[in-house]
């Protein structure tokens, strides 16, 4: 049985030495460049996914420019630290039991992590004016509990 801990242990470590490599490339890369992975919503469509602006904000990151991070994409400080740690929590479970089987929590966690990208992909592309006057409106319906 230890064996095959080891066994799935060493093949998952390689796989996570890979993605870093990868990673680690990617950034350095970008830090002498300035270039990053082109947003094909933004290059079709003209508007921002939810994705837009993550090059950045992990270049800053690797510059441990949190608040830089959070102008380029919120969601590169909030649910993607949050996705780091499940998909560790399922590696962690993966090496132990074999078993890639995602609990309840973790599926209401990435389901609630999915409505909030698609609501910061729509609000970020609204026009600035009615983004004022829902920063106006939703304190005063939060107020009165609606």
């Amino acid at each position: 049985m230890k064996d095959d801990v080891r066994l799935r242990l060493k093949a998952e470590a390689k796989k996570l030495v890979i993605l870093l490599l990868a990673g680690i490339l990617y950034a350095i890369w970008c830090n002498l460049t300035e270039l990053g992975i082109p947003c094909i919503f933004r290059l079709l469509l003209g508007i921002k996914c939810p994705g837009c602006g993550m090059t950045h904000a992990a270049v800053a990151m690797t510059h441990l420019d949190i608040a830089g991070a959070f102008s380029y994409n919120k969601l590169s400080v909030t649910v993607v630290p949050l996705l780091i740690v499940i998909l560790l929590i399922q590696e962690y479970r993966y090496i132990k039991t074999a078993s890639r089987k995602i609990s309840m929590p973790e599926t209401l966690l990435l389901a609630l992590m999915l409505m909030v990208t698609i609501a910061y992909g729509v609000a970020r592309n609204l026009p600035a004016d009615i983004l004022a006057e829902l920063s106006g409106i939703l304190p005063q319906a939060l107020r009165f509990g609606l």
